[in-house]
């Protein structure tokens, strides 16, 4: 055992080819630095595990396992017998790999362990040396189980005359969504809600999901309301002249701020003033054209009917003074105090120590795509705000509390990414939009994180070890349409159903029913990169003998590989259950047959193998950068370095045993000795 301590820097979705590319372009000073000061590879590349989605890629990094070792094997993971249904798997219970913080604690170091995705929650020991915050979604502390209300859009003008609630974009994957049998009410809580209630091991029914790889793309993806904005009545106060008002809707509609459009000196309508009722002298939230408050105090009503102070985000996505009109974007409210049973705070003084140190948990936020405007005034400036409060409460924690080691997820490049990369390609089917706005988020956001790289540096001269890396990155696919395969919310019925495995039911005029018939259904793709048969003696409503299976299996693999759009192949790879354990993906918590999409149809990320790349300079890969104390500086490796080695490189350096199941390991060639 030594002293040495080791900062894992993780980022999600951060690309290691639009990394170098910045970096050559000297647009990623820090980031170039590191690379500088320490070991990578020329091309920046970790080869990536599969399947390359958020929750069973952290739970790689974290304990040096493939999939097939550790059990998280997809965004999901799937009932033991049920196909139409799915199970919780950003918790601990799920995971069946010891992560690397565990030898790190038990060799009675300190450890703290920060929104990890995964494998991280509820703690893995209980030990007083481990720290954990968070890791029950990928978004940032507080974002599970503490939210009062939801984010929400008003659109103000004097062309609408009274209050109308929008309709919300329908947002999946676009690989076909089945509403799966009788739903029960134990599955109707929201999913983080359930997973505290039925100790983190949830069925659910396969609803028609809302959030897919590709949520975030579209303009409404929020609650919005149509306001009137017209002459003020009845204010308290005197109100300058050219002053309209409208209500900021809040609560789903229950709940209405009063607020004012006003003008500048030049007669034009520039800044907003909220107020919590019109008798206040003061108002609640004023900002300026285009300015952004991270962290706004508002009363709120919790579920059980207790007033209870929250948080929440507001910024003008849009003023137009000719019209007039003015778009208010108000961000999740999440509840400050203390008492909430959901909080993921381990021990839960870390919260007001966090909040002491840095201020109120901010709610990061992911919306945009054809509303440009929701990214450069919402969802970027949420993120500028995040990392550089992340990074001032993991030094401050770091000073007061001593660790040895510190695990940190920070979501911004995915999230980014998720709203833009279908955009930063210029299509037809999408409308007229502009590559080149959308491929300028997707740098901001790099920039962000070169930001948030600098905060952390100087941990080197203090002795640290410092380890950047990603989970994945994330492609532009170069197709416009994309196969109704791979995503990994939905159940894949497009191609399944064309290929006549998977069927469903007809009405009574002889159209499908948004539900499978199971009993004629041989084969399903549920969530991403898994296709089950409906196994007799396994599966609730099975009807394929066992006999049968493995020929069933030739077929359909057969079949898939013979599939064509546009006359192109979509199938990259497709194999047995026994077969994937060459891809790291086997056994019972995978499917029958595991398969990954072509280069170029591929969505986002976790259809694809780890290899894929894509429009405008993009990967799948994620990233790896080594510095500090007892890692080679300016070395450039050869040798490929691999997802599973990034925790027994991490247990090296620090001196402890590696994690019991580690399949990788240790990165020797960076180690100065």
């Amino acid at each position: 055992m030594n002293d040495n301590k080791v900062f894992v820097i993780g980022i999600d979705g951060m690309d290691p080819k639009i990394t170098r590319r910045m970096v050559d372009e000297g647009k990623l000073p820090h980031i170039k630095k590191m690379i500088e000061m320490g070991s990578a590879r020329r091309d920046l590349v970790l080869l990536g595990a599969m399947p390359t989605i958020t929750p069973p890629m952290w739970t790689t990094l974290a304990t040096g396992a493939y999939p097939a070792t550790h059990g998280i094997t997809c965004y999901w993971n799937q009932h033991p017998t049920d196909i139409g249904r799915f199970q919780y798997a950003f918790d601990s219970s799920q995971c069946l790999a010891e992560p690397v913080w565990n030898p790190i604690i038990e060799a009675g170091k300190k450890a703290l362990v920060w929104t990890w995705p995964g494998g991280s929650w509820p703690p893995t020991s209980d030990s007083p040396n481990l720290h954990v915050v968070g890791g029950m979604a990928p978004m940032g502390p507080n974002m599970t189980g503490c939210d009062l209300d939801k984010e929400m859009i008003t659109y103000a003008s004097v062309e609408y005359a009274t209050v109308q609630k929008r309709g919300q974009a329908e947002l999946h994957g676009g690989a076909g969504c089945v509403m799966d049998g009788e739903i029960k009410e134990s599955d109707k809580k929201s999913g983080w809600q359930a997973s505290f209630d039925d100790p983190f091991n949830t069925a659910w029914p396969l609803l028609d999901h809302k959030e897919g790889e590709e949520s975030g793309e579209f303009a409404d993806a929020v609650t919005s309301f149509d306001v009137p904005l017209k002459e003020p009545q009845n204010w308290a106060r005197k109100l300058p002249e050219g002053a309209l008002e409208f209500p900021v809707v809040i609560a789903d509609g229950q709940k209405q701020l009063p607020s004012l459009l006003l003008k500048n000196e030049d007669g034009q309508y520039d800044h907003i003033e909220i107020y919590i009722n019109k008798k206040d002298e003061q108002p609640w939230a004023s900002l300026t054209d285009g300015a952004y408050i991270p962290t706004q105090i508002i009363e709120m009503t919790d579920t059980k009917g207790k007033k209870v102070n929250g948080t929440r985000a507001v910024s003008i996505l849009k003023i137009d003074s000719t019209v007039p009109s003015v778009i208010v974007t108000m961000g999740k409210c999440l509840d400050i105090t203390t008492e909430r049973k959901e909080m993921t705070w381990h021990p839960r003084s870390l919260y007001q120590q966090t909040v002491d140190i840095a201020g109120y948990v901010p709610a990061a936020n992911n919306l945009g795509g054809g509303f440009p405007e929701m990214i450069s005034r919402r969802s970027l400036p949420s993120w500028d705000y995040m990392e550089a409060w992340q990074a001032t409460a993991l030094l401050g924690l770091i000073e007061q509390n001593k660790y040895d080691a510190v695990f940190t997820h920070l979501h911004s490049c995915d999230h980014i990414g998720h709203s833009c990369w279908r955009w930063a390609k210029t299509r037809e089917c999408y409308g007229n939009n502009d590559e080149k706005v959308y491929q300028g988020f997707l740098e901001d956001i790099y920039l962000n994180a070169d930001d948030y790289v600098a905060r952390l540096l100087p941990l080197i001269d203090k002795g640290w070890t410092l380890i950047l890396t990603s989970d994945h990155g994330l492609l532009c696919s170069e197709e416009d349409v994309l196969p109704f395969l791979g995503e990994g919310f939905v159940m894949n019925v497009g191609v399944m159903r064309e290929l006549g495995y998977t069927v469903l039911k007809k009405d009574e005029n002889g159209n499908d029913l948004h539900e499978i018939d199971w009993s004629k259904t041989r084969a399903v793709a549920p969530r991403g990169n898994h296709i089950y048969i409906n196994l007799k003696g396994r599966n609730d409503n099975g009807i394929v003998d066992p006999a049968d299976k493995y020929e069933l299996e030739r077929q359909i693999i057969d079949d898939l590989y013979s599939y064509r759009m546009n006359g192109k192949r979509i199938i990259n790879i497709a194999l047995r259950n026994k077969d994937a354990v060459l891809l790291g993906l086997s056994g019972e918590r995978c499917g029958d047959i595991i398969y990954f999409l072509e280069e170029g149809f591929n969505r986002l990320h976790g259809d694809a193998l780890s290899t894929t790349e894509g429009y405008f300079g993009t990967s799948v890969s994620p990233i790896f950068i080594a510095a500090g104390k007892g890692v080679k500086s300016g070395y450039v490796m050869e040798r490929q370095i691999r997802e599973v080695d990034i925790a027994p490189t991490v247990a090296a350096i620090m001196g402890v045993r590696l994690p019991a199941q580690a399949d990788g390991a240790v990165i020797h060639q960076i180690m100065v000795d």
